[in-house]
């Protein structure tokens, strides 16, 4: 997804459904996928912090001069650079200097010589350079809402000979002008394109008599105006029209195929993927999965299937009971005739650890596809099925850039799967790769099989020994892992200084004096040190805290965040009942988030019958008919997120039942 689709999908359904407002304050882990320019003004304005710190924090890197101080190319002078910048498309890539340049003009002054410069591009005749002008200024009117001067040169690109700048136009003349001019422009304009990205991005809930409007749109004779219109008027008030409006948009699916999403688009989501969208809206289950099941019939064109694929997706994505339903569905189409819906009905369920779970035995079937087998491969293997390993290690050996690869191996690991083919293949890149690289995908697998993987040992004390600049973190991690199984490495890592070489060595000596040297020279009053609450951790499981130590603990257990959850077990291990109230005070904070949750609710199992008073919440949790809320940023990882934490939790819930 492009930097401007994903500013555009926050923007949610502004146009067709409620007018949200685009979010862009409330602090780092809210802007997560987005554009750092885009939401550097608000970010400001919302926070009161320096221009700097929005640079460094949203580009992940320091200012340039352009924004720590007065920009070093000034608007009056040669334009070259400018004009390099648009035909490259460097100013589309966030953190390029020629953007910074660019939005810090802007943002000066909006209509002074940048924008106005910017605008001659709007008709310039090379088409690349037209789209990536329109696009760039779509994304400054993020900071230049009501932009005369945009709003101007997009009206005037409604006629452009290219589909995707009228697309691009018309979305920026909705963000720039008001309401009234795009639907004076809606209502002049006889072209398709124009119509269908006017009518998509309007604002409905501003236009005077928009439902009267809507109505009329409903019998236009465009059928993706038709479909836009009826989705905007389906509503909660009103259960009694849902039949008849699901109807029409029914008869207009197959049609609008490729065209809501096509380049240009305000969105990249399809006519399916929007009725999906307001059926979960309306909390709709079982409608959403019916029409899920009638559209992927084999009797359906395959753009329809398709459809029905993402209707079963976004299914998924909404209701935790959804998968047993669909996953039929959805296996029944892997041997489809179209590989593009045999591809998309395989996606669907891999996106899901319950739909592969329920479809093992026909991911297993297609392992050895060509074209299905590495995500069959990855989907099998991250539900914990050994089957999936063979074809697991190919993938590692022959370097596949599959996502979700590691993420397999850590759950076959898990799983107790065989671990000679997976450690021998890392062992066999590590062997072909230079001494001072640390390849990802490899040391993951070793940490993944830990102890298993000591005939690794070997191979990375090599890299310890043999390591010049870098400090070898992924090295120590890997040895801290397998532990007492690589009490040879014990030497070459006393000779690194790190936190992280404190606590392998510890992990594959268990001598407590590494722990106790180590905090012995750290003060009692420790904050957010997660290798403390990591070697207090492993002294309070073997043999328990001195005074100090347990000082140094309970610092940590009182500044909220990371360092409270990962002191929190220590605690309950050397205190036992008497920090209950405590730990049932600050553990049920951390429970619905995806990374925190698991730790707090391992605590609160280790607990038992006393951490009986967070029941109620943990079965409310589990009694949910709907996903929780993530805050991932991508749709399928906040789904498997949720299944993992419910399963997490239900066995939780188990041990302090009884």
């Amino acid at each position: 997804m492009s930097s401007l689709d994903a500013g555009r999908a926050r923007a949610g359904r502004q146009g067709l459904h409620g007018g949200r407002a685009l979010f862009l304050g409330g602090g780092q882990d809210r802007v997560a996928g987005g554009d750092a320019d885009e939401v550097g003004y608000a970010l400001r304005a919302g926070m009161l912090v320096s221009e700097d710190q929005v640079h460094d924090v949203l580009e992940g890197r320091p200012a340039p001069r352009t924004v720590k101080g007065p920009a070093p190319v000034s608007p009056l002078g040669d334009w070259g650079w400018l004009e390099a910048g648009i035909v490259s498309g460097d100013v589309l890539v966030p953190g390029s200097d020629v953007r910074s340049h660019i939005f810090y003009w802007v943002k000066a002054d909006r209509d002074g010589p940048m924008a106005r410069r910017l605008v001659t591009f709007t008709t310039d005749r090379r088409l690349s350079t037209r789209r990536t002008i329109f696009e760039l200024l779509h994304e400054l009117c993020f900071q230049n809402p009501h932009w005369l001067l945009a709003a101007d040169a997009a009206e005037s690109a409604l006629n452009d000979v290219d589909p995707q700048v009228r697309r691009t136009a018309a979305d920026l003349l909705v963000d720039t002008a008001e309401p009234e001019r795009a639907m004076a422009a809606l209502d002049a304009s006889t072209d398709p394109v124009v119509r269908i990205a006017l009518v998509d991005a309007i604002p409905w809930h501003r236009v005077a008599q928009h439902q009267a409007i809507l109505q009329r749109l409903r019998s236009d004779p465009v059928p993706a105006i038709r479909l836009l219109a009826n989705i905007a008027i389906v509503s909660g008030d009103d259960p009694a029209a849902w039949s008849a409006l699901d109807a029409a948009i029914r008869a207009d699916l197959e049609l609008c195929a490729g065209v809501l999403n096509a380049p240009g688009s305000r969105l990249s989501v399809t006519a399916g993927e929007r009725w999906a969208r307001t059926l979960t809206d309306l909390d709709r289950e079982h409608d959403c999965c019916a029409w899920a099941e009638g559209l992927a019939n084999w009797v359906e064109r395959p753009q329809v299937r398709l459809e029905g694929i993402r209707m079963a997706l976004a299914a998924m994505r909404q209701w935790r009971a959804a998968p047993s339903r669909v996953t039929p569905i959805l296996t029944g189409l892997l041997h489809d005739e179209i590989p593009e819906v045999r591809s998309a009905a395989l996606h669907a369920v891999a996106a899901s650890l319950t739909a592969s779970r329920l479809a093992a035995d026909e991911l297993a079937a297609v392992l050895q596809d060509p074209e299905l087998g590495a995500v069959a491969a990855t989907a099998l293997g991250s539900v914990g099925d050994h089957r999936a390993v063979p074809r697991l290690v190919r993938l590692l050996l022959s370097g596949s850039d599959e996502p979700r690869l590691a993420e397999a191996f850590k759950a076959v690991a898990r799983a107790g799967a065989e671990p000679e083919a997976p450690v021998a293949a890392a062992r066999q890149i590590l062997a072909t790769l230079p001494d001072s690289s640390e390849p990802a995908l490899p040391m993951r697998v070793l940490a993944a099989f830990g102890p298993a993987a000591a005939a690794a040992v070997p191979e990375l004390i090599a890299r310890l020994e043999g390591a010049e600049n870098d400090t070898p973190d992924c090295t120590i991690y890997v040895l801290g892992r397998i532990g007492s199984a690589a009490a040879a490495a014990a030497a070459p890592l006393r000779q690194y200084p790190t936190q992280g070489a404190t606590l392998a060595l510890l992990q594959v000596t268990s001598d407590r004096a590494v722990a106790e040297q180590y905090l012995d020279g750290r003060p009692e009053e420790l904050r957010q040190s997660r290798i403390g609450a990591a070697l207090l951790s492993w002294l309070a499981e073997h043999g328990g805290l001195t005074t100090r130590q347990h000082k140094q603990l309970r610092s940590l257990f009182r500044t909220p965040g990371l360092g409270q959850l990962e002191s929190a077990g220590a605690l309950w291990l050397h205190e036992g009942p008497a920090v209950a109230a405590e730990l049932l005070e600050a553990l049920p904070q951390y429970l619905s988030n995806d990374l925190y949750g698991p730790k707090a609710l391992r605590v609160l199992a280790t607990m038992g019958s006393h951490a009986r008073p967070v029941l109620d919440r943990l079965d409310r949790f589990v009694a949910s008919r709907h996903r929780a809320g993530m805050d991932i940023g991508d749709d399928d990882a906040e789904m498997r997120a949720d299944e993992r934490l419910l399963t997490t939790t239900n066995a939780a819930r188990q041990k302090i039942a009884k």
